[in-house]
């Protein structure tokens, strides 16, 4: 079918043998032989060439669709293979997709328009257990204190950050300069998933963990969430605190949602890049790592420098 585009084409036999690096009689032989098998005549030969037949304009005009169809199927084998050459499955917690990751998946997706992008957002167990079968490879978050060791897992410090506790403007607490124990007097707003779902990943203590001691849950209401928009709306409309990075507090006060004054600094976290180990052959987790650190390192804001 190519040849007899060709030859349609120039209407040449010699021409078109030339082009497509035939000999003369092999194309001419070609060409008798789909004439054969169509049960049509393509060609009318005189002395000064070819022109086509009814049948042949019929058979060329068809042929240039097939051959558009086929030059289309070749793209979209090529963009199928690069959306899983550079696929890209990556996890964050909330406010640090805010901050900087937003940013760097959208120059991502500028290098590479034609890749799957996977973003998984939640805490940082839940993705943790996601980097661990493979789900995800990549995700920030802070360091998890007395996380299992799992020698395949990597930590990258990027920055250090602290909290603070945030309510709705009009709270009780706003008047006070608050210590732990004014706070205890309020619910909480815990924004993640049931740490008992994930107890696995972490090592067990005898002492209560550091998020019960500063929050006195033992003896308080907890609303918790994996969903950032709900732990919005239960602050707006309760007393309840939410312990959460100091980042996002100019993104709150588009809610109305304001941070108390704190005697002490609430608490304090490094913030990372978890990697598996077989990822540092992932040549995209490496290069988004690299962007993470020239981000922040341009942003003195995202570490509350500016």
């Amino acid at each position: 079918m190519l040849q007899f585009t060709q030859v349609a084409k120039t209407q040449n036999i010699t021409q078109a043998a030339n082009l497509l690096c035939l000999s003369q009689p092999t194309l001419s032989h070609n060409m008798q032989k789909l004439e054969e098998k169509l049960g049509s005549k393509l060609f009318n030969r005189n002395s000064k060439g070819i022109t086509l037949t009814s049948s042949g304009e019929l058979l060329y005009e068809q042929a240039k669709l097939l051959q558009h169809l086929y030059d289309n199927t070749l793209i979209k084998l090529k963009k199928n293979k690069l959306r899983h050459q550079a696929e890209l499955k990556i996890g964050c917690g909330d406010a640090w997709w805010h901050l900087f990751l937003r940013d760097c998946v959208q120059d991502f997706r500028t290098a590479y328009p034609h890749t799957n992008i996977t973003i998984d957002v939640g805490d940082n167990l839940q993705l943790m257990n996601l980097l661990l079968s493979n789900e995800i490879s990549i995700f920030v978050g802070h360091e998890i204190v007395g996380l299992a060791q799992y020698e395949d897992i990597l930590f990258y410090p990027l920055f250090s950050s602290h909290e603070e506790v945030y309510v709705r403007k009009g709270h009780p607490l706003l008047e006070l300069v608050c210590s732990n124990e004014d706070i205890a007097r309020f619910p909480s707003v815990d924004l993640g998933v049931s740490k008992k779902r994930y107890a696995h990943l972490q090592q067990p203590s005898p002492e209560l963990s550091s998020f019960q001691k500063r929050h006195y849950l033992q003896e308080k209401v907890t609303y918790t969430t994996n969903s950032f928009l709900t732990a919005i709306d239960l602050l707006q409309n309760s007393d309840a605190i939410l312990p959460y990075p100091v980042d996002m507090q100019a993104y709150f006060e588009n809610f109305d949602i304001v941070p108390l004054q704190m005697q002490e600094c609430f608490n304090k976290a490094t913030i990372g890049a978890y990697l598996h180990k077989d990822g540092r052959q992932d040549k995209q987790s490496i290069a988004l790592l690299e962007q993470f650190k020239s981000l922040i390192k341009e942003n003195p804001h995202i570490k509350g420098e500016g």
